[in-house]
């Protein structure tokens, strides 16, 4: 997890969270089978939020419901999580969905949230037309 990463690593991943900066949507995967889950979530928005990317929206995918006993599984598959702020004391309503990859419950309804937020995400047109090559040329 990101306090366990060694110190050579934590350049390179503090690069890579960087780009969550721009991002349209984070996709935050959570082992939800982990006793610590939810420190762990709190660690991760405290990064996003010195990064500035804590108004990105995000769905938290809660992952391997699968190793969960049944009677501990959430009574629907998607729902609003509250994030708390810990330096601001404010409260985010995000999406959550729990999901299972390794039996593949929860994603549909996973696919189907992402292809609510792609149809409502701003299209940007940064696409460059491929250069045109003449292969007969001499």
């Amino acid at each position: 997890f990101i306090r366990d990463l060694p110190h050579g690593l934590v350049d390179a991943f503090s690069a890579t969270l960087q780009e969550a900066v721009d991002a349209d949507l984070l996709l935050h995967v959570i082992d939800v089978a982990n006793p610590n889950h939810l420190a762990q979530i709190d660690q991760v928005q405290r990064v996003l939020k010195e990064i500035g990317a804590a108004d990105v929206p995000q769905i938290l995918v809660f992952n391997k419901l699968d190793a969960l006993e049944k009677s501990r599984w959430p009574l629907h598959l998607n729902d609003m999580f509250e994030l708390k702020d810990t330096f601001s004391n404010s409260v985010k309503r995000v999406e959550r969905v729990f999901v299972s990859a390794h039996s593949g419950d929860g994603l549909a309804v996973l696919r189907q949230l992402l292809a609510v937020h792609a149809a409502i995400s701003p299209m940007q047109d940064t696409l460059e037309p491929p250069e045109v090559v003449n292969l007969f040329a001499v």
